[in-house]
């Protein structure tokens, strides 16, 4: 009898508690059983926007007495498949992802099953399955609007110069990430709709690495082509074009060179003259706003959101202009 009571007095409490927060998802996360909360991290690959992300988030879970545990895939989206399936069965309380393959969103949710999922970075191409589960969110920018301001700035630079046929460097990141090209394609259609014909070279995949790109781009410039800019989806590439062609001989002061992420080796090129533009998106939004969105889903509410599971975060241009201004602690 006595055991009957506290079962329901039990119930009762629940009850109560779910009637009193609108927000409580289904299933809290029993602290009691797991004193040491396990996380795990995936990521395709080292770079350094991601290692900044990395860092944070490490911070972040050291802050919360969490363990994090960060795997990279070496861009395979198999390996990123059973890393989570790893985690649900060693029962981690939650995993955050930074997909290989845009398109492997539903196939991380099935692995992580019951386990809160944070997608950093790379929004997986179909939105819907981020409202199939209530502990599930993705955060990062839109990066459609970080490729049309790369495309406006060099609009500008190119009206500037009464020059409407430009002859313009395209490096892209992997060919399995849609951010890459979506990123591209904004700011080619940004330049399209200021009244550009930009006749595009190379066009090639950097592999969002720095070594990589100025290795393929030397090659590329040993037939002196005419170079009139680089567009590249991130720093570290639009660093190794610039790289590339100082190596060849081309005086950069007269070649815009745009980049994604403001990361401090960017920014530190934007100062020195070796790339003129890159957007800011934070890593410590995305890092350590993963650890704190799954903390919050895990005491048992639904993720902070802007619309449709997504927390949407604002690139922010970067010129030499006004990077003092934005990174003061920078110098």
């Amino acid at each position: 009898m006595q055991k009957f009571l506290k079962f329901i007095l039990s119930l009762t409490l629940i009850i109560l508690l779910c009637g009193c927060q609108n927000n409580v998802i289904f299933d809290i996360y029993d602290f009691s059983n797991h004193p040491k909360i396990k996380i795990g991290m995936s990521i395709p690959s080292e770079g350094t926007f991601l290692n900044n992300v990395c860092a944070s988030a490490k911070k972040s879970a050291d802050e919360h007495d969490v363990e994090l545990e960060i795997l990279s895939t070496n861009n395979d989206q198999k390996t990123q498949a059973e890393q989570i399936k790893q985690w649900a069965k060693d029962n981690y309380a939650a995993v955050i992802v930074v997909l290989c393959d845009d398109t492997a969103g539903k196939q991380v949710l099935d692995n992580a099953g019951t386990m809160p999922v944070v997608f950093v970075n790379r929004c997986p191409s179909d939105h819907d399955v981020l409202q199939s589960k209530q502990n599930v969110i993705y955060i990062g920018g839109k990066e459609g609007d970080a490729g049309r301001l790369q495309g406006e700035f060099l609009s500008e630079y190119f009206i500037s110069q009464n020059n409407n046929t430009p002859t313009i460097a395209v490096i892209s990141g992997d060919s399995d990430n849609f951010a890459s090209s979506i990123r591209i394609n904004a700011a080619k259609e940004a330049m399209s709709k200021e009244g550009l014909m930009p006749f595009y070279i190379f066009e090639n995949s950097g592999g969002w690495d720095k070594a990589k790109t100025e290795s393929d781009f030397y090659k590329f410039l040993k037939t002196k082509p005419t170079i009139d800019a680089v567009l590249a989806a991130n720093d570290d590439m639009a660093i190794g074009a610039a790289d590339a062609l100082a190596q060849a001989g081309y005086a950069l002061s007269g070649i815009p060179i745009v980049g994604v992420d403001a990361t401090p080796e960017g920014r530190a090129a934007v100062r020195d003259g070796r790339i003129d533009f890159t957007v800011y998106q934070d890593p410590e939004k995305q890092g350590a706003g993963a650890i704190d969105e799954i903390m919050n889903m895990l005491g048992g509410n639904t993720p902070n959101v802007d619309i449709d599971s997504i927390q949407w975060h604002e690139y922010i241009p970067v010129t030499a202009a006004n990077i003092d201004k934005l990174f003061p602690d920078d110098r």
